[in-house]
């Protein structure tokens, strides 16, 4: 072995998995008591395990639960200071309180703000055509439903009631996002929002009776350029069409349903009823009792959107170790879905760890694509404002709102630009140039970068590992660079755990 040169020898796979010994890996990735059953969702979770012959599962660890939390709740990795505190916290309810912590962040607020862009269509350009000052609007209405906490009931009602300019009445861009604005194409879409499932899957009779209650929507074009007006056509008897449609849609049996199983999915990659944006009477839910508990609380808690998401992250499903292979486990809920992190996540991942900003295009004219060096990808309004990065990594177009547009898939693409990125080996070499790092022996900068990219230390075995040369080298500068490539192209970094 050559004394000049700093080597990492380590047991790599072709994905650049760092393998921790079979002794530590419960004090890595899950605790050895069962995951503990405190609530009603808990208990129709628990009742289903028993049922379909599942062990109740263990609690995964706290090095993978503070960061299941802020990737599920705000969309990012904790810092190594907050995954330490929580680490390293003996309060008895320090998950109920980082739940909390994280639903008043802002992030909580921009991320899922994002996610529902995705749902509601929020797009400038074809096929949605909302145009840059209509999609900004929409997307500030969004935002305020999240911040405000604002009833999910009253949210939904407003777009659906919505009429005005899509250009001063934000709302009214909820019937203008959609390429067909027939009223079967309106109702669809509606269809798909609010009640989870695909219009041309109804039966006839109840297909066409919900679609005449879109044969008022119109629009018409104003003098402004891109600008169009929403109205609701008069009826034959003089009632309000606005306050029947919204009635309907918010009095059907699916309305809590459909939201609660979307979020549902939000949280784990799989809907309670499985596709989650395709309920019907043959697509049954995996665990009725659950989705029709989870449905009454969120009624009766007057649609309470934060309250929802704290219900499902402090369930035995959202706390529960990580998947070990067991499909039926999986479908149950029982173990927690492994999945690669949203591209809009990954992306900024990428460049809290570097401080790399961010390099997004558009076909869009300017000011609108200018967006600021400290901005983060997950609030990007416009889902015409992209990247080659975002594209290769599924985010979704925003064309049909649904949830199969967005791909949490690796691909042999994706591998290949993590591996073999020369401007991305570039970001990482500024880690070294972090204030938080470059004051540090280089042990303490090893064991920093596995909080950075893992959220926990190193392990004996993973340290035993890396051998350094005791001697001066040239290359010694590229350890640290070299050390985070190989972080990151981990599944371990690269995937919700």
């Amino acid at each position: 072995m050559n004394s000049q040169k700093i080597l990492v020898v380590s047991l790599l796979i072709l994905a650049g998995i760092v393998r921790a010994a079979a002794g530590e890996e419960t004090f890595l990735f899950r605790k050895p008591t069962p995951v503990a059953i405190r609530s009603e969702v808990d208990r129709a979770l628990a009742a289903d395990w028993k049922r379909n012959g599942i062990a109740v599962p263990c609690e995964a660890s706290d090095s993978v639960l503070v960061r299941r939390l802020h990737l599920a709740l705000a969309g990012r990795l904790p810092t190594p200071d907050e995954a330490r505190a929580y680490v390293n916290s003996t309060a008895p309810d320090k998950y109920e309180a980082l739940v909390g912590t994280l639903l008043d962040s802002d992030n909580f607020v921009d991320y899922w703000t994002m996610l529902w862009s995705d749902t509601l269509r929020v797009k400038s350009e074809f096929p949605i055509n909302l145009w840059p000052n209509a999609v900004y609007g929409y997307q500030r209405r969004i935002r305020r439903f999240l911040k405000e906490n604002e009833p999910y009931d009253r949210f939904a009602r407003a777009l659906l009631t919505s009429a005005g300019s899509n250009f001063r009445v934000p709302e009214a861009n909820f019937f203008r996002a959609t390429a067909d604005r027939t009223p079967r194409g309106i109702a669809g879409v509606v269809a798909l929002t609010f009640l989870g499932s695909r219009l041309e899957k109804w039966p006839t009779p109840e297909r066409e009776k919900f679609i005449a209650l879109f044969e008022p929507v119109a629009f018409k074009s104003t003098k402004e350029w891109k600008e169009e007006i929403v109205y609701w056509r008069e009826t034959p008897d003089n009632s309000d069409p606005r306050t029947a449609a919204a009635d309907a849609v918010l009095s059907h049996p699916d309305f809590a349903r459909a939201l609660v199983n979307r979020i549902w999915f939000r949280f784990f990659g799989r809907g309670i009823v499985h596709e989650a944006d395709d309920l019907r009477p043959d697509n049954l839910p995996v665990n009725p009792e659950l989705l029709e508990l989870l449905a009454r609380e969120f009624r009766e808690s007057g649609y309470d959107f934060r309250l929802l998401c704290r219900t499902i992250a402090e369930s035995a499903a959202c706390r529960a170790a990580s998947g070990n292979g067991d499909a039926l486990a999986g479908r149950h809920f029982a173990a927690f879905a492994i999945r690669r992190l949203p591209a809009e996540v990954l992306d900024d991942a990428i460049r809290d760890l570097t401080g790399a900003p961010g390099d997004y295009s558009s076909v869009i004219p300017e000011p609108f694509t200018f967006i600021p060096a400290d901005a983060r990808t997950v609030t990007l309004a416009d889902g015409s404002i992209s990247s080659s990065f975002l594209i290769l990594f599924g985010r979704p177009a925003r064309d049909s709102g649904k949830l199969s547009e967005r791909s949490d898939l690796i691909t042999d693409k994706q591998r290949l630009q993590l591996f073999n990125s020369g401007e991305l080996y570039r970001k990482l070499g500024k880690l070294a140039q972090r204030e938080d790092l470059k004051s540090l022996p280089l042990p303490s900068r090893v064991e920093e970068l596995y909080w950075l990219f893992y959220s926990r230390p190193p392990t004996g075995r993973e340290l035993t590992t890396i051998w350094l040369d005791s001697e001066r080298s040239k290359k010694k500068w590229r350890f640290l660079q070299d050390l985070s490539w190989i972080l990151l192209n981990s599944k371990e970094f690269l995937h919700q755990h």
